[in-house]
């Protein structure tokens, strides 16, 4: 299976080619609001240093959400543009799953990993995911919290709490008597990686199958409140 994956759901615009779950070429930007212009020229250039056409893509997998709205409805209508014009089938990851996910190596069976992303002011987009022998299951489930909600919310946590997420150092003070020790890895020492979803996407595609590309919408979590703009006829 050759997979392109793509994540846009933050401030990293990423790209990554992967066969059978062994990442062939990845990239990153991590800057705000370059996702319309750049997503579309790093997929080419990931496709270019794989040696890679677009016909031969088997699969295309995007972090569907929660994030950036603008970034999430980008990265989602790229994936289905691409996945229907090669053909592949189309698998939505959810964004914190995949963040979750890149602590696996790091982590024992029974320590909880908490993907947060900041929704600003007091709140956050919060999932909270188990380490088991197998992987990674879901231990509460994906939210918009305020941060003095997150105790309840994880519940309890029977070995090493780990936050990673730009919503992980507000939401720290909250947590700390949570689990029996924590571990914050900021933006900085892990970011949102396309590679991820990728591994998260083969995965989910075996297990699972592809999505009707038709069907599939960003997770926003969170309403959407747009402010329409004055009519000119007022």
């Amino acid at each position: 299976m050759t997979l392109l994956a793509l994540e846009t759901a933050t401030t990293t615009c990423g790209t990554a080619l992967l066969r059978e779950g062994r990442v062939l070429v990845e990239t990153h930007l991590h800057r705000p609001r370059v996702h319309s212009e750049r997503l579309t020229p790093l997929i080419e250039d990931v496709l270019r240093q794989a040696d890679v056409a677009a016909s031969a893509l088997d699969a295309v997998a995007v972090s569907m959400g929660p994030g950036s709205y603008t970034g999430l409805r980008i990265g989602v209508s790229t994936a289905k543009g691409w996945a229907l014009s090669t053909g592949a089938d189309l698998v939505g990851v959810p964004t914190l799953e995949a963040y979750a996910a890149q602590c696996r190596p790091m982590t024992e069976p029974g320590d909880v990993v908490a993907a947060l992303l900041d929704a600003r002011r007091d709140e956050v987009y919060a999932g909270a995911f188990r380490r088991t022998a197998d992987g990674l299951v879901e231990h509460a489930p994906t939210k918009a919290l305020t941060v003095d909600a997150l105790a309840d919310w994880i519940g309890t946590v029977e070995g090493r709490l780990w936050l990673v997420g730009d919503g992980g150092e507000k939401s720290r003070a909250a947590l700390d008597d949570t689990g029996t020790n924590r571990r914050l890895l900021t933006p900085d020492i892990m970011t949102p990686s396309a590679a991820w979803v990728g591994r998260c996407g083969h995965r989910r595609l075996v297990e699972e199958g592809g999505s009707d590309v038709a069907s599939v919408e960003p997770l926003y979590v969170k309403e959407v409140h747009a402010t329409p703009s004055p009519s000119p006829f007022a």
